[in-house]
Parts: C-alpha cells; sequence; structure tokens
C-alpha cells in the first residue's frame, strides 16, 4: 500500500509487515484464485471488478478513490477486501493491473475451517487496520480536529430545551426525537439530522424543545468548534439546508391546514 499522503515513519513497516502476511496466507490456501486482468481504467468495476470479490495485486498498481478523493495506492502484494459501502468506494489504474480474485464467503469459510489460517487471518486484519489509522491521520489537517462528544437519552427525555442558551450543536447518529413548541408537537427528528444549528447560528435562544422518542445517541459538538466542523465538513452545509428546507415546508403545510 502506498499513501498519497505523507504517513507516519511506522506505515512503510506497516505495509511490508501486510505483505509478508497476505503471502503467507495466500502459499497455504485451498483455494484456486481466478485471474483478473485490468486494462487502464478510471473505474476498474466497469471492467471485472465484483464487490463480493477479495483481490491479492499480482502486478502493478490500483488506486483507491472514495467520493472522487484519492487515498492511496494497493501495489503488489495487498489484499483488497471489498467495502461495505454504497458505491463510494471505486479503483482506478493508470497502467495494465493483473489481480487473483477469491469470491469472499469462499475465501472465509476456507480460512475459518484451519486454526491456523484464522490466526494469520486475524493478524492481517489488525494490520490493515493499523495502515488505515495512520492513513486517516495523513490526510486530516491537525486544525481540523474539533472534540466531539457523544450523548444518550432514553425515550422521553429532553434532548436540548426551548428557551435555553444554544451553546452546542447536535447530530442525531441514532433514534427518532419529536420536536415541540410551547409543549406541542409539531415536527419530528430522525437519523442523521442536526438539531440546534438555527438558534446557534442566529445567536438566539432555542425555539424549540426536542424530546427523544426512542433511545437516541447524538454527537455534540461545542459552539466554538461548529464553524471548524463546517469547514472540514462540507457535506455538513448540505444537511443543515436540507434540514431547514424541510422544517420551512412542514410549517407551511401547518399554516395552510390552520388557515383552511
Amino acid at each position: 500500500m502506498i499513501s498519497v499522503a505523507e504517513a507516519s515513519g511506522g506505515f512503510a513497516a506497516l505495509s511490508r509487515m501486510y505483505k509478508r502476511q497476505v503471502n503467507e496466507l495466500i502459499g497455504q490456501l485451498p483455494l484456486q484464485p481466478q485471474t483478473l486482468p485490468l486494462i487502464p481504467t478510471d473505474d476498474a468495476f466497469r471492467h471485472g471488478m465484483c464487490e463480493d470479490t477479495t483481490y491479492v495485486i499480482k502486478g502493478g498498481m490500483l488506486g483507491m478513490r472514495c467520493q472522487d478523493r484519492k487515498l492511496f495506492i494497493w501495489d503488489e502484494g495487498d489484499l483488497i477486501l471489498p467495502d461495505a459501502g454504497n458505491n463510494e468506494i471505486t479503483y482506478y489504474a493508470e497502467s495494465a493491473v493483473l489481480l487473483a480474485a477469491y469470491p469472499t464467503v469462499k475465501l472465509v469459510e476456507a480460512i475459518l475451517e484451519d486454526v491456523q489460517l484464522a490466526r494469520l487471518w486475524t493478524r492481517i486484519l489488525t494490520t490493515q487496520q493499523a495502515m488505515l489509522v495512520r492513513l486517516l491521520a495523513a490526510h486530516i489537517p491537525e486544525e481540523s480536529y474539533t472534540t466531539t462528544g457523544f450523548a444518550y437519552f432514553e425515550p422521553r427525555d429532553v434532548i436540548i430545551r426551548q428557551g435555553e442558551p444554544a451553546d452546542y450543536v447536535l447530530s442525531l447518529f441514532e433514534g427518532e426525537a419529536d420536536v415541540l413548541v410551547d409543549d406541542v408537537v409539531v415536527g419530528s427528528v430522525s437519523e442523521g439530522e442536526v438539531v440546534g444549528a438555527i438558534a446557534l447560528l442566529t445567536h438566539s435562544p432555542r425555539s424549540a424543545t426536542v424530546r427523544a422518542k426512542t433511545r437516541c445517541s447524538v454527537v455534540k459538538v461545542p459552539k466554538h468548534e461548529f464553524k471548524d466542523l463546517i469547514r472540514s465538513n462540507p457535506g455538513m452545509i448540505h444537511s443543515l439546508l436540507s434540514d431547514m428546507a424541510r422544517q420551512i415546508k412542514t410549517l407551511n403545510g401547518q399554516v395552510v391546514e390552520l388557515s383552511a
């Protein structure tokens, strides 16, 4: 694995260890892989790669990209595990690449039938995780760090209260909550939505109470770090605009109903 950002000094040693472990595993596997040659391409999935297959690079280099951002490059001897996302990961090749392809389910079944292979597989996964953590540190600039925290609420717990100062923003990580104005339910909040940003941005008290409807997990971002979070995570701006638009649409519908 080759980093496109400057990784820590221990990354190269981990990469060499990873290749040795993969080579040892492949040498003991009872499975015979299929060979997949790739031509230069911007999207290897259009030229034979499959999401339910694990690959070992036998020759050449294969880049990995997420949301149009280049992350790192797999090179000869690396094992590439399937991604669990929804087509967010793509692979590209600037020159020809030769892959050994193993159906992932059959590969894991063969590994788990042998204690030694299972131990080796565990070491491979642990080493890959250590490499990815160091790559993550290399990609994230130090100034973008924020000290977000998690909070948990049981059904009917108040997450934020109407009239209180807006000292933080919440992102609902799990669960569903009701939005109340003067103790009347006027809407709801679901997973992935941002709560409390409008009051913070307008420097005004909370305009509504948010009360847990189910067990809720939230990420809490202090007021003084909210701007840093938006700068480091532009996708949050889109989420905020979507939430505001949804709230305006809901309020407009309620006004129409009251005036009918």
